[in-house]
């Protein structure tokens, strides 16, 4: 009898042990399900009050638009880069058509429109390239305004009230709008990251992991930013002087490139009879106009050997 009542008695307090574990462990996974919840909940609310700096645009013509200084027209340049690309296509159609071969006015949309659309983009890109350069060479002065601010004692956001009101046109827009992102409550780092995107220059990106680096180990900012100032200035120094020693490629390129244009224009004005046959087939506009193009890539390409990024 005492073995069954042994055996009975181990059962009884296994089970017991099981469940009171289990019971104890139901309780922890129940508190940590709570907390997990309450987490959760949180970083919810905390995004929901930073969608304010969070939803930004991210395309293509967004990010252009940023760096040309149009960001907040850009539903009206997307209307018009629409408008652009139809119109193009319309135009293609056309000229086939009054050309005495509409049946190519399909191929003249098909070519048009991604002309149109890649007009556009190249338009507001040379915009956006020509707000980049004056902006990086405005770029010294403005690291010598800091430097001096930051040597006064000024904090940062004292530095850049001083420089989006003493500074020159266009890169005093964008440290006013790093400004207003300040005083609205956003991280340093996330208005500086901004900043590098819009001010598309390695300069500028140079200067903003010099003041992360600063931030993180210690050490004068004001001598990194001199520092940095002196380097930039030596660049435009060294990109002065290739520009005058490629001059005269440029010029040979530049040369080169317009001969088969002038030639041809040469020769329909004083020989009219020689050239006419030709523009009148059909065949030889569509070979014209392929030759166009290869003409206009070989031109890119003599450019890009004689420039050089410094």
């Amino acid at each position: 009898m005492q073995g069954p009542i042994i055996f009975s008695s181990i059962v009884v307090i296994g089970l017991l042990v099981m469940v009171l574990l289990r019971r104890e462990s139901v309780d922890q996974l129940a508190r940590l399900t709570k907390l997990s919840r309450r987490n959760a909940e949180k970083l919810r609310d905390n995004a929901e009050a930073d969608s304010i700096f969070t939803e930004q645009r991210t395309d293509y013509l967004s990010t252009l638009l940023a760096r040309a200084g149009l960001e907040a027209q850009y539903d009206k340049m997307r209307t018009q880069w629409i408008y652009f690309t139809i119109g193009a296509g319309a135009l293609g159609a056309i000229a086939f058509v009054l050309s005495g071969v509409p049946e190519m006015a399909l191929v003249g949309v098909i070519v048009g429109a991604p002309m149109g659309a890649a007009g556009f983009v190249f338009y507001v890109g040379e915009i956006a390239k020509r707000r980049q350069a004056k902006m990086t060479e405005q770029l010294p002065q403005i690291l010598e305004t800091m430097v001096s601010a930051l040597r006064a004692g000024s904090p940062v956001m004292e530095v850049f009230k001083v420089i989006s009101e003493t500074g020159p046109d266009p890169i005093k827009s964008e440290f006013k709008r790093g400004l207003i992102s300040l005083q609205l409550g956003k991280p340093f780092r996330d208005v500086m990251r901004e900043m590098s995107h819009r001010i598309k220059a390695p300069d500028f990106k140079l200067l903003t992991q010099a003041i992360f680096i600063s931030q993180d180990v210690g050490g004068n900012l004001a001598d990194v930013v001199s520092t940095i100032a002196e380097a930039i200035r030596e660049r435009f120094k060294l990109r002065d002087f290739l520009n005058a020693l490629t001059s005269q490629g440029k010029a040979t390129a530049s040369f080169i490139g317009c001969l088969p244009y002038l030639i041809t224009v040469g020769t329909y004005f004083l020989t009219p009879s020689y050239m006419t046959p030709f523009l009148n087939n059909p065949i030889a506009r569509i070979v014209m106009i392929g030759l166009v193009c290869w003409e206009l890539l070989g031109f890119y390409i003599l450019r890009r050997m004689v420039t050089f990024e410094v």
